[in-house]
């Protein structure tokens, strides 16, 4: 009885530790900046772009989007290790200066310092 015992207490911790393994981090996870390097309404031509930046070492991926009834395809390029010429080389690709669409911040990073005064209670509730 003492063995099935023993037996069953190490599955349960082998079973609670598993959840304890190093998560997988994915790109989309890591820090980086989302730029639209060009908007078409012809996928041709979004096509073709997609294929010169992967020409040039970018990895981008079209966005479809519709605005106002206009159909648009968006090419979107992440940027995850920015070097000094990277919007220079993603501008002559394009022909267009890149338009900043997002950050994504490191999960790790630490929370901004508060900016409340000391002694004040933050609001809530709003």
């Amino acid at each position: 009885m003492r063995g099935i015992f023993i037996s069953v207490l190490v599955l349960a911790a082998a079973l609670a530790l598993g959840g304890c393994a190093e998560e997988t981090v994915y790109d989309w996870q890591k820090p980086h900046d989302t730029y639209q390097v060009g908007s078409f309404s012809q996928a041709q031509k979004a096509d073709a772009l997609k294929a010169k930046l992967v020409q040039n070492g970018f990895d981008s991926r079209i966005e479809t989007d519709i605005k106002n009834g206009q159909f648009t395809l968006n090419v979107l390029v992440d940027v995850y290790d920015t070097q000094p010429d990277t919007l220079s080389r993603l501008e002559r690709i394009a022909g267009a200066k890149p338009l900043l669409r997002s950050k994504t911040p490191s999960k790790t990073a630490s929370p901004a310092p508060s900016t409340a005064k000391p002694g004040t209670v933050p609001a809530s509730g709003i």
